[in-house]
């Protein structure tokens, strides 16, 4: 009885103490909403302080600590989070049951959800199928921290558990809901790789995204489709009702443009970034599924403000669509006219500036492929990343992007080191992989040998870094990747390197292929092996643009992308589940108007580039 005496001494601290720190705080917990449950009712309800009586007089330390659970159980109903949580994690689980255990894992888990802390609470509830008693608060706790951690497939395969467990309409509604805006989250892979014979109703979802993916570009084709899905699962809940955004996305028409007027720098220090982007609006515009529109370029390098801006000459013009312009402070100038026509601006909104219902955002920006990074690390299960940038001004904003990401959705912040040179490369090599302080040692201990030669030691690194991710140029990173295979012990397992779009060349030989063998990193499918299948278009470009290099791709590609993206920008804004394949990647538009790509996944591999496809069994 000594251990439940010192439970209890302990417990009356922490509740003190949470006592003591809520008198000086007054922060609002919003409490999770509380679901249906199909607990057996009981004779009399015992409030918490019953069950920590029971505790107390307990005959064992197991049964101390069943009554300790159903104590933080009472206080979660209680709105008593704090205390709550405190007792749980004073609790040891050695003492219980596998049931009781899980009861101890719910409970934590849905303090932390109040504290919105998902990153700790799923990882304490994903495993466990059902709790007998519990089963839609499990449910509902595993939807929302699965949701709110990226981990998208499961988010709705719980809903789809948690439905069983509900009786209200409405609420089953919401859920049906919830399913459709976790699973068009998922990569447009993962449709049909996740479909399996055992999860129908899952598996119907993620048939009804894949067509809606498929025939997105045709409204005829897109309706046809969806009927014959739904006369395929007739009793699936999108078949008696389609989600209210793919409804809208299917009463918005087409858009035909005529005439469109494209600002960009032709002139000055950006011009060859404005003739890239004009490249691939003219090769968009003259392929063969392309509309008839006029297009008029107009340089924004030779603009007067008090001439070339005469917003009356605009309405004159005609003009139906608007494509830039691509520096800020020229979408401050066109954004001031006040013009009603819509616009598609090919760079980011200052802060002060919000997109209107008919305007659109496209950018380039690197913190985008940082965050992606970060999230695909994170939905492979990756918890401890390293990054390793060079420190210059992309660098270190793609750093902190992916930095504050990853902190952000998992709770771990990445550790950052940055290099200017060769010798500051393998100093933050070193110094991230921690291998000086035993590379010391080795040294030390073969300075007590008279014939230090016949000593071998190899230095050790830390084990808990699992992936590593690097922002650098191709030369840098073939630098940094011998740096990191001699710092990582031999005995160790190898941890995966991960790159930014910098790392590729295309200049790059075989020598420096195989230098950089087994880093995996993103880009956008223009610039890789396949060529976003416009084999075609990119021999035409290469014969006709002779100026084209690395540097200059992704400008065209963001042209031929923003031309082709005209037609179907309203129906995308509506309906997110919309995915454009483009040069930039697969494209899908925000509910706020700004373009988001997914980039592809290439590995440098035997001397080779290879497209790879990083899929999760946890999306």
């Amino acid at each position: 009885m000594c251990v439940i005496k010192n439970l209890f001494v302990k417990l009356v601290l922490i509740l003190c103490s949470i006592q003591l720190i809520s008198c000086g705080s007054t922060k609002k917990v919003e409490p999770v909403k509380k679901v249906v449950e199909t607990q057996a009712p009981q004779v009399q309800k015992l409030t918490a302080d019953d069950y920590l009586q029971k505790a107390q007089n307990a005959a064992n330390d197991t049964h101390a600590t069943l009554w300790y659970v159903r104590a933080a159980d009472a206080w979660l109903e209680q709105q008593e989070t704090a205390k709550a949580y405190a007792l749980l994690s004073s609790l040891d689980t050695v003492l219980m049951s596998k049931f009781i255990k899980n009861q101890y894992a719910l409970f934590k888990a849905e303090s932390l959800i109040r504290y919105q802390k998902y990153a700790q609470a799923f990882p304490l509830i994903k495993d466990i199928d059902t709790l007998q008693g519990f089963e839609a608060r499990l449910f509902l706790a595993q939807s929302v921290s699965a949701s709110n951690t990226q981990h998208f497939l499961e988010a709705a395969n719980a809903r789809i558990n948690l439905k069983n467990w509900l009786t209200d309409t409405a609420d089953i509604d919401q859920q049906n809901s919830l399913i459709w805006q976790d699973l068009i989250n998922l990569e447009s892979t993962a449709f049909s790789y996740f479909q399996s014979p055992d999860k129908v109703e899952l598996s119907a979802w993620l048939a009804l995204l894949n067509i809606t993916h498929s025939y997105a570009h045709s409204a005829e084709q897109l309706l046809i489709n969806i009927r014959r899905w739904q006369a395929q699962n007739p009793s699936h809940p999108a078949a008696q009702q389609l989600p209210e955004k793919l409804q809208l996305a299917l009463a918005v028409e087409t858009f035909t443009p005529q005439k469109v007027a494209v600002f960009l720098p032709l002139s000055g220090k950006f011009h060859k970034q404005g003739e890239a982007i004009q490249q691939g609006i003219l090769a968009a515009r003259f392929s063969p599924i392309s509309s008839n529109a006029t297009i008029e370029f107009i340089d924004t390098n030779l603009w007067q403000a008090d001439q070339a801006l005469n917003p009356s000459e605009f309405i004159a013009a005609e003009y139906d669509f608007i494509i830039g312009p691509l520096l800020k402070d020229n979408i401050v100038k066109l954004n001031g006219l006040g013009l009603e026509i819509p616009k598609l601006w090919l760079n980011a909104l200052n802060d002060e500036l919000e997109l209107s219902e008919t305007e659109y955002s496209f950018t380039l920006a690197p913190e985008a492929e940082a965050i992606q990074a970060a999230s695909k690390m994170i939905k492979l299960g990756y918890k401890k990343p390293i990054v390793l940038a060079a420190a210059d001004s992309k660098g270190k904003r793609m750093a902190e992007a992916f930095k504050q990401h990853f902190l952000a959705k998992t709770e771990n912040e990445p550790e950052i080191s940055y290099f200017s040179n060769t010798s500051e490369m393998k100093k933050s090599v070193e110094q991230l992989m921690e291998t000086g302080p035993s590379k010391s040692r080795i040294k030390s201990i073969k300075l007590l040998f008279e014939q230090p030669k016949q000593f071998e030691a190899d230095a050790r690194n830390r084990r808990d870094i699992d992936v590593i991710y690097i922002i650098a140029d191709a030369t840098q990173t073939q630098i940094l990747k011998p740096f990191i295979d001699v710092n990582t012990a031999p005995f160790a397992r190898l941890i995966p390197i991960y790159a930014s779009s910098r790392s590729y060349s295309s200049e790059l030989n075989q020598a420096d292929l195989r230098d950089l063998n087994q880093v995996v990193f993103s880009d956008i499918p223009w610039r890789l092996p396949g060529k976003a299948n416009q084999a075609v278009l990119a021999e035409q470009m290469k014969s006709i643009w002779k100026d084209q290099n690395d540097d200059l791709s992704p400008f065209f590609a963001l042209g031929y992308d923003s031309f082709n993206l005209l037609p179907n920008l309203a129906k995308m804004r509506v309906f997110p589940g919309f995915i454009h394949q483009g040069l930039t990647g697969d494209i899908k538009l925000s509910a706020k108007g700004n373009v988001e790509r997914d980039l592809r996944w290439a590995k440098f591999e035997n001397g080779r580039i290879t497209n790879v496809a990083l899929i999760s069994e946890r999306q």
